[in-house]
């Protein structure tokens, strides 16, 4: 770890670019841009001491989602590589929850968007033939949502990384054996939809299926989670009430329950696992963000077709229906458990 200095207006990375190390501020303040020098710059936020900011690239290998820019005339912050992050959260524990507590924020707000996005894509599909029709709101969701996907194509590498890492789905299948694991049998409640969260769950052993309306005529499976995954993530970090129920589906399945309190006594009896439960929330917001940039380019060329532009693909058929289908499923597949 070193400590590194910025002037006022000095990139400290760039948007698009590959990093290895994540920082902390300890003096002065950075902002967040969107399109840094371009016409459609755009301020995202501005981060103070103690705020700790970059740290996607060092969990997930996932490119810089825009640049930070020094806004004072001095600033100082701690520069952290990955292999630093061990001693990094040894002397001092309160980062991983921040670290955490971010990663949920983002997801959280970036499913809004997404929500809005499959919502725009329905909303056009219905009222197709109808341009001069629509209403105000669709119109400014509609240039909303085209001004993000030009922006993604003049990204440095936005859609390329996307492509890139498309795949990369899985977190890491191997950790230390951790204590307080819970055995359970078939057919059993983990937790229910409505239920206040305080803990998430891993899944060492066996299956869990995430209900919706369990036990009710209006049941319906929304996932099966098998080893190595883990859920209820909103009930430890944003301590969200569950939007859905989880019920054993495999004899001795064995979870290892997570609390907020206990994060940092994992941490002490193994670091890796720590890292797992942040990666797997990088991991979702890395696919959510890719799902989110597809959302953008489907509403661009809806757009461009009914402008007289090139005709879309079965490609592109087959992406709008399966938006509409989010949008009118509740966004199932990103909802927090």
């Amino acid at each position: 770890m070193q400590e590194r200095f910025f002037k006022k207006n000095e990139v400290i990375f760039w948007e698009g670019s590959m990093g290895s190390c994540l920082y902390k501020i300890i003096e002065g303040t950075v902002s967040v841009v969107l399109g840094y020098g371009s016409k459609e710059e755009q301020k995202l936020t501005e981060l103070g001491p103690g705020r700790i900011f970059g740290e996607m690239a060092v969990l997930d290998s996932w490119p810089r989602s825009a640049t930070v820019v020094a806004s004072d005339d001095k600033v100082r912050v701690l520069e952290i590589t990955e292999k630093e992050l061990d001693g990094f959260f040894e002397s001092d524990p309160d980062q991983i929850r921040m670290i955490t507590k971010n990663l949920s924020r983002r997801l959280r707000e970036l499913t809004v968007s997404y929500d809005e996005a499959c919502a725009t894509i329905d909303e056009m599909r219905r009222t197709r033939g109808e341009i001069q029709e629509r209403k105000e709101g669709l119109l400014s969701r509609i240039g909303k949502f085209l001004n993000i996907y030009n922006h993604m194509l003049g990204s440095r590498n936005a859609l390329e990384a996307m492509e890139r890492y498309e795949n990369i789905e899985r977190i890491r299948e191997e950790h230390g054996q951790m204590r307080e694991n819970m055995r359970f049998k078939k057919g059993q409640v983990i937790f229910r939809q409505g239920d206040a969260g305080d803990c998430m769950y891993y899944i060492g052993f066996g299956t869990v299926g995430i209900y919706l309306d369990y036990g009710t005529d209006r049941q319906k499976l929304l996932a099966e989670l098998q080893e190595n995954r883990f859920f209820g993530e909103m009930g430890i970090i944003e301590k969200m009430s569950r939007s859905a129920t989880a019920v054993v589906m495999e004899n001795d399945t064995v979870l290892t329950r997570i609390t907020e309190d206990g994060l940092e006594n994992l941490f002490k009896e193994d670091p890796s696992f720590i890292l797992l439960v942040m990666q797997h929330l990088s991991s979702r917001l890395r696919s959510l963000t890719r799902d989110y940039i597809k959302a953008c380019r489907t509403i661009s060329r809806m757009d461009d077709e009914e402008k007289g532009g090139k005709p879309m693909s079965d490609e592109d058929q087959a992406m709008i229906n399966y938006y509409i289908a989010q949008a009118q499923a509740m966004n199932n597949r990103w909802m927090f458990y």
